[in-house]
Parts: structure tokens; sequence; C-alpha cells
């Protein structure tokens, strides 16, 4: 049984999704420590041929270390509507725009919790691809460790015979070893860019949010131009 263990991110890259595609059980590693401004709460979209950032607002004055499951959105700021109002700015004439209204129509309902809004968009994402590969959470295991120590024995609880890891990861675990001369087998997820049409530009923006994929090629395209990659 191969897994994927991954922390929650905002709208996520497509090989994100690719990985999802890729493994028997999927995870969300989403009691581990929050980094600020880091993709757990913000993405890439094109705005005019051009990178521009979105960004979850949450509140974390006076709280230190907190694990990404326990963050807070702030919904003071009126954020759900910029997001809106940014993403049909940018994508409104594109293909296949009416495949991104429905992920939008996520952001008219208010969550309490960051990884509650950023999961949410995720499954009903990977569902809209076709994909039907079973999703929980680490904080829902009875497991515990460090690092890649936690890795491990979340693989070995749900009976993992092989890990798929993203391939940023691949430094600290290997440096770690504890997958070495164990019965679970790692292999590395690719880090290249996933190319396809992107319209109305002439060259190429590589690892924006899945958002773009969307309006561009729709969730229909999705098993056909995505799922005959190799994931290693």
């Amino acid at each position: 049984m191969r897994c994927a263990i991954m922390q929650p991110t905002y709208l996520p890259w497509l090989g994100y999704f690719h990985m999802i595609a890729k493994v028997d059980l999927f995870v969300f590693l989403d009691d581990v420590q929050f980094s600020k401004r880091s993709w757990q709460q913000r993405n890439k979209i094109a705005v005019n041929s051009s990178e521009k950032y979105l960004t979850i607002p949450v509140k974390n004055k006076g709280l230190r270390e907190q694990n990404i499951n326990e963050v807070r959105i702030d919904n003071d700021s009126k954020w759900q509507n910029q997001h809106i109002q940014l993403i049909k700015y940018s994508y409104s004439k594109y293909p296949f725009f009416n495949d991104i209204e429905r992920i939008l129509s996520h952001y008219n309902y208010r969550k309490e919790y960051l990884s509650d809004f950023t999961i949410n968009l995720i499954v009903d994402i990977a569902e809209q691809f076709g994909l039907s590969t079973p999703i929980i959470k680490s904080s829902e295991l009875p497991v515990c460790g460090k690092r890649s120590e936690y890795l491990y024995e979340i693989c070995k609880y749900v009976n993992a015979s092989e890990y798929l890891s993203a391939a940023g990861s691949r430094e600290y675990i290997e440096q770690e070893g504890i997958f070495e001369d164990k019965e679970i087998m790692i292999n590395y997820h690719q880090s290249e860019p996933y190319k396809y049409v992107q319209y109305g530009t002439n060259s190429f923006i590589p690892y924006l949010s899945v958002i773009d994929y969307i309006a561009n090629q729709g969730f229909s395209s999705f098993s056909s131009q995505i799922l005959d990659i190799s994931s290693n």
C-alpha cells in the first residue's frame, strides 16, 4: 500500500493533486507546527501574466508554535471577497472559468480554522478531478514522533509498504535516516513543473496554484494530461 503525507496548503500546485492520484492513502499532516507566510496560508495565481500572491490572514499575535490545525483565520479582514474578486478579475475570460466558480463557492462559508478551509478546498478539487483516494488527517491517528520519525510511524500505523514523499523533504529525511533499513520503501515525487497551455501568455509561468490549471484546462482534462506522468 502506497501512502503520501502532506501538510494542508492553500490552493496548492498541480503536483499536490498528482501525489493524491498516485497513492492508495493520502494523509493531511495537520498537527505539525504552522509556518507563518508559508504555502499553508498562501499561494500564487497569474494576474495579467504576472505572479500574484493570495494570502489568508490568520490570528497569530501572542501565539507561538501553533500547530496547523490550531490556527484561526482572521475573518475580520473580509479577505474572502478580496480573493474572490481577484480570482474573477484574473480568470473570468479563461476557457474554463465556469469550473473555477464551483471553487469560489467555498468562500461563502465562514470557517474558523485555517486547516478546515484549506482541506475542504483540496478535497473538493480532488473529487472534481475524479480522484477517489481515501484521505485522512494525522491528528486523528494515535501516533507520535518528530519530523521523519513521525512520518515513518504514520506509514507504519496505516500499514503502508511504500511512502511517496515530496521531493523537498529528501534532504532531512535522508539525513535523519529513519527510513533506512526499514520495511517501508520511500520514493520521491517529482518537483519539476507540469506544463500546460496558459491562456494569453507567451511564456509558461510554473508552480502556480491549481486554480490556474483549472481555469486553463478544466477539471475533465486532469486524467488525460496529468495522470500518465511518472511520480518518481
